[in-house]
């Protein structure tokens, strides 16, 4: 019996936590009128990862507040992840009405936000909503479109290539004099997808053409871990020695930890969870979504775990999706390391994951200013050799 009250009382807290979450952010929103505000507590909720959490941001989404606040309510029902969440975000892109053909300049709040909503629903990679944004691909709202299109691209859905041909094949239609091919700017976000969703590396629409002909329409498509990279939506990361701190690692994109620390439902509200060390099939088989490997290593771990993200300690190989340095120095970062692995980034589409140890509060942002000189790279502060903390985003 106080196994059975144990067992009922561990499954009611995570519930009972969101629910208190949930009334802080409704006092929130009510009280708060500045963007920052709302816009923390809209993170804070998602950082729940529950799917009342989704449909509560939602009514934001679609509410009487900032552009701002809008957006950052959508991303984060990106971020949380549930699929079920999509149907609502589609509802309410539907509801755009004129804005889903062409821009309206009396309605940029609800362009931008409907941008971010289709965004979302790419982020939780949801294959209903196939139909609806392949129809979508024939508007003239070219920068909604750039969205449809990319969010096809994650989803990854081969109902949508139809469609996404052909566009592609207008958005390469060659310009005459005085006839702008508005729908040029979409050429690399089409390119990009069907890339994405096929695994083939085909350029102009006539080698698409001829190709989806070859295969009779019928693409067997790849895990995404496999085509190298990481997901578009990571922008962050964190290494982390120790145990628990699941609120604050929820916050990362995506997570390095000791394998030893954490059971597999603590995983399970995590995104990306990545075994820093031991054993490659025991990290997978406990609920990790990738590990840290040899770079030799990693071509044979790519055919026995295509699903894997595989990061490699040092420089690029063949299969991985990430490399991990540990060496760089933030002040004075060696010329030659940063060439060499932008050159892997080029070769095998592969950022880096920089780690740096620091105690120093100016030297998180002196990190995030390296990233953005180096746009392949991305930077983390530690503040102690064994990542026995983290620091929060």
């Amino acid at each position: 019996m106080k196994a059975i009250l144990a067992a009922l009382l561990i499954a009611l807290a995570p519930q009972d936590d969101v629910e208190a979450k949930l009334k802080e952010f409704a006092d929130t929103m009510k009280s708060s009128k500045g963007d920052a505000e709302q816009i923390r507590a809209v993170n804070e909720l998602a950082a729940t990862r529950a799917y009342k959490a989704a449909t509560k941001l939602l009514q934001v989404v679609a509410g009487p507040y900032s552009e701002a606040v809008r957006i950052a309510a959508a991303d984060a029902i990106g971020k949380i992840g549930d699929v079920r969440a999509g149907a609502g975000l589609m509802g309410f892109v539907s509801s755009l009405g004129p804005v889903l053909k062409s821009e309206v300049p009396s309605r940029v709040v609800d362009q931008k936000v409907g941008e971010a909503a289709v965004r979302a629903v790419g982020t939780l990679r949801d294959k209903s909503a196939t139909k609806q944004l392949a129809g979508m691909t024939i508007s003239a709202n070219v920068p909604l479109m750039s969205e449809v299109v990319q969010a096809l691209g994650k989803i990854r859905d081969p109902g949508c290539m139809d469609a996404l041909l052909k566009l592609h094949y207008a958005a390469n239609a060659p310009e005459g004099a005085g006839a702008q091919n508005i729908r040029k700017p979409l050429a690399p976000h089409t390119l990009e997808a069907l890339r994405r969703i096929t695994g083939e590396k085909h350029t102009t629409p006539d080698e698409w053409n001829k190709w989806y002909k070859s295969v009779g329409g019928r693409v067997v498509v790849p895990p995404e871990e496999s085509l190298g990279g990481l997901p578009p939506e990571v922008k962050s990361f964190a290494v982390y020695g120790g145990k628990g701190e699941i609120a604050v690692l929820r916050r990362f994109d995506l997570v390095l930890l000791n394998p030893e620390n954490y059971a597999r439902e603590e995983l399970a509200n995590l995104f990306r969870p990545i075994a820093f060390s031991g054993d490659p099939k025991a990290a997978m088989d406990r609920g990790f979504a990738g590990f840290v490997c040899d770079p030799d290593q990693a071509a044979d771990l790519r055919k026995k775990f295509p699903r894997a993200t595989i990061i490699a300690r040092g420089k690029g190989a063949a299969g991985i999706n990430a490399i991990l340095v540990e060496d760089l120095d933030l002040k004075k970062p060696d010329d030659k390391a940063l060439e060499s692995l932008k050159d892997a980034h080029a070769r095998y589409e592969a950022p880096t994951l920089a780690v740096f140890v620091s105690d120093k509060k100016e030297d998180g942002p002196a990190a995030a200013q390296l990233a953005k000189r180096h746009p392949f790279l991305f930077a983390y502060v530690s503040p102690d050799k064994d990542h026995t903390a983290v620091t929060a985003p």
